[in-house]
């Protein structure tokens, strides 16, 4: 055997591939995402709110306290690291944020709003708009009163997916109250306290179960005929109609009215509603709750999702801090500027390419191209000397405006020669005029 055939049975080939459930970011991608990043902090940054970031790992019982049973017991990377202590990857942030804002509740400016776009990881099964590895915008606001916040946070959703390019009509913003749901459950039907959970589980799940695997479920947590019935009936009516089932329990269903009222004098009205089935699964959630469903019939399903929580920063030993918000990953996000066609056709950031043609020439296009970039503009060289006509095609690739470059003549008269790659006209610049070439292309 040969000494290279040996070196490659030992070295077999790597894969390409990544691990299953995450993606590679190729710069036209990046460039997608970090446009969609710059406008969803220009809205939030116009509302006040400010971005905070937290840790990639945290201790296994803070993910085991707050995140939800699914999660912990399915989704969590979690392993023992090399002290003995239990640690889990993050699949949310919504515990990093509750362990931050109690560490220093007492010196944050109320209110206190704050936003995050952390990586996330979840271990479950890769399909359409869910990944193992995401990126997820977290946008929570603490510290005033509860309808004022509510209002708020949803105008955050809405203003982020029209800053995005939607319309209205491409989403819906569906809320509901978890004050409702236990007015039915613990004032109608008269439920035990222990079969609140199982029941908040069922429906939040039941949009994806046939009515009879539904009902014969609803059986197994003692819910009587009577008490099924009443509960499809809740779950379909519009908000109109809820007020009959409750009799005088109205407080929850008056301020849901106030924020829908509110909401509607703001944004478009077929841009929300009232739907009895979001029940959101986290078991934090005390009050409001919302989702935002993308509308296209490719892509029928949520996009945004959160909610109001009384207990989430009472648990470190300080006091209770109520608070509202939402999260969205990367993911759902691109598949819905995907379906509406709203993704944006993105050019390299390259202004102007500063092209050679020897050795000679290194030191003169090195000079040309530091003055342009203290002048702000984007330049890019060729890194290497070639003929004229495959340069300019490089340099089109590129996206540059213009190309730059000092043959022989432009560096007896201290000058420079500018193509512009749209018109391909040509013209000579004297070298101390290179502001004025700055001034144009920054127009």
């Amino acid at each position: 055997m040969s000494q290279e055939s040996a070196k490659a049975k030992e070295s077999p080939t790597l894969s390409t591939q990544g691990y299953r459930g995450t993606r590679d970011f190729h710069p036209e991608l990046q460039r997608l995402r970090s446009w969609m990043y710059e406008n969803i902090k220009k809205v939030l940054e116009s509302y006040g709110y400010e971005e905070y970031a937290g840790p990639l790992l945290e201790p296994l019982e803070l993910y085991a306290s707050k995140s939800s049973e699914e999660i912990v017991s399915e989704q969590l990377y979690s392993f023992e690291d090399r002290g003995g202590r239990k640690v889990g990857i993050r699949p949310e942030m919504t515990p990093t944020l509750a362990r931050m804002v109690a560490a220093r509740s007492k010196e944050l400016l109320r209110p206190i709003r704050w936003y995050s776009i952390p990586t996330c990881m979840r271990y479950e099964r890769p399909q359409r708009g869910r990944l193992r590895e995401f990126d997820q915008l977290n946008v929570d606001v603490f510290g005033g009163t509860p309808v004022d916040e509510d209002v708020e946070v949803l105008l955050t959703c809405h203003d982020l997916l029209v800053r995005l390019g939607a319309r209205p009509g491409d989403f819906e913003i569906r809320i509901n109250h978890r004050g409702l749901v236990d007015d039915l459950l613990f004032g109608v039907l008269k439920i035990n306290p222990t079969q609140k959970n199982p029941v908040l589980r069922l429906l939040d799940k039941k949009d994806k179960l046939p009515p009879e695997t539904f009902r014969a479920e609803a059986k197994k947590l003692w819910l009587s005929a009577s008490d099924i019935e009443t509960l499809e009936s809740f779950m379909t009516r519009p908000l109109s109609e809820v007020r009959s089932l409750l009799g005088n329990q109205t407080a929850h269903l008056d301020a849901l009215q106030e924020r829908l009222t509110c909401l509607e004098a703001l944004i478009p009205p077929q841009c929300i509603r009232f739907d009895a089935s979001i029940m959101r699964g986290f078991d934090y959630y005390t009050g409001l709750v919302f989702e935002i469903y993308d509308t296209h019939p490719e892509n029928r399903r949520a996009l945004f999702g959160g909610g109001r929580y009384d207990n989430l920063v009472g648990a470190f030993g300080v006091d209770p801090l109520p608070g509202i918000g939402y999260g969205v990953s990367d993911v759902s996000l691109l598949n819905f500027l995907e379906v509406h066609g709203l993704t944006p056709a993105l050019k390299r950031k390259t202004d102007v390419a500063v092209i050679r043609f020897s050795e000679n020439d290194r030191g003169t296009a090195l000079h040309l191209s530091q003055i342009l970039r203290n002048a702000g503009i984007n330049v890019e060289t060729t890194l290497s000397a070639g003929k004229f006509g495959k340069q300019i095609q490089w340099a089109e690739r590129t996206g540059a405006q213009a190309v730059l470059f000092r043959g022989e003549d432009e560096l007896k008269n201290n000058t420079f020669a500018c193509k512009w790659l749209a018109t391909g006209q040509q013209e000579i610049i004297p070298l101390e005029n290179v502001g004025a070439l700055v001034e144009k292309l920054k127009k």
